[in-house]
């Protein structure tokens, strides 16, 4: 489907009552809606119609290797989008939202890990009685000291 078919399609979806406008070259032919809505709901038209034109921003070199490569990664998204590239910057910020997630994720199973792992450590000390816990406990020579000194207990 060509971008004027894709156009005036979404154009007739998103900005129903409005009179179509021809094929805009330039960002600027838009109204600052009409650009947040095709940005929004249509970001490959976006970026087919206003990516890479010469009024827009180049793209730095790692990024442009990166985007040529599909190895895009989260900060990238603010020069993708500058240079009108707004599906890739969605897709760049979907990465890094998606690889966000992942961290919380790992991170609350380790502390759900660490926070069983304490709770079975307290039931098992708990269920010991005095001597088991002294046992599994045993003073160190200098708390043995200490405790001679206090009580007054002399020898071995």
């Amino acid at each position: 489907m060509s971008n004027e078919v894709t156009f005036a399609n979404w154009w007739a979806t998103e900005m129903k009552g409005q009179a179509c406008p021809p094929v805009p070259r330039q960002l600027s032919e838009l109204s600052m809606t009409a650009q947040m809505a095709m940005r929004a709901t249509k970001p490959e038209l976006y970026t087919a119609l206003f990516a890479g034109g010469k009024d827009a921003p180049r793209l730095p070199a790692d990024v442009s290797v990166r985007l040529n490569s599909g190895q895009l990664q989260p900060g990238d998204a603010d020069a993708l989008r500058a240079a009108g590239f707004e599906a890739q910057a969605q897709y760049a910020e979907a990465l890094g939202q998606a690889q966000q997630d992942q961290r919380m994720a790992d991170q609350i199973a380790h502390s759900r890990a660490v926070h069983e792992a304490e709770m079975q450590r307290t039931a098992d000390w708990q269920s010991r009685g005095i001597l088991g816990r002294m046992a599994a406990e045993p003073m160190s020579p200098q708390q043995v000291q200490y405790y001679r000194r206090k009580y007054g207990v002399r020898g071995q």
